[in-house]
């Protein structure tokens, strides 16, 4: 199935790659592997269902998600259940890869992450597949602790093939 990027992730993409074209300052390339690392160790805590790891990779405070367009979990423990529905149930090996990623920095304490985004989720009983392709656009503070952390995660699919048993049974 297609997808649709919504209008928002779309013009947000574009924004971070014109301002890509720009080169970054010394300050900033030092900060790009922190960012980078977040958005990693959200890969790795899905995948691992280390909700541990997931809370310390989103701020305390003025968490949301936007799923395809439309708001999602607008707490840190509200996201960390929807995964816990979707993926977190041990029937599966969930595997999350981010490519392609864009730092656009909007100060010194906060940026937007563009990252082209490829998920493959194995069922461990029947070898079922669910897979999908799109992109991330976060938004990344640095908090008071120098960590960044996500603080607005915004997912468009563009394709998905198969489905989630979870929204199947729903």
């Amino acid at each position: 199935m297609t997808i649709p990027y919504s209008e928002e992730v779309r013009t947000l993409a574009h924004e971070i790659l014109m301002e890509a074209a720009k080169p970054y300052t010394e300050e900033q390339r030092r900060e790009i592997p922190n960012i980078l690392n977040a958005k990693a160790r959200y890969f790795w805590g899905n995948d691992l269902n280390d909700y541990e790891v997931l809370k310390d990779v989103f701020t305390a405070d003025g968490f949301r998600t936007f799923w395809s367009g439309q708001p999602g979990a607008d707490s840190v423990e509200a996201q960390i259940g929807s995964i816990q529905f979707t993926i977190g149930q041990g029937d599966m090996v969930p595997m999350h890869f981010g490519h392609n990623q864009v730092v656009r920095f909007l100060d010194a304490d906060h940026a937007q992450l563009l990252t082209r985004m490829n998920d493959r989720h194995v069922y461990t009983d029947n070898g079922e597949v669910y897979a999908g392709w799109g992109m991330y656009v976060d938004d990344l503070r640095k908090c008071e602790d120098g960590v960044w952390r996500i603080e607005t995660l915004r997912l468009d699919y563009g394709v998905m093939d198969g489905s989630l048993r979870c929204m199947r049974q729903q």
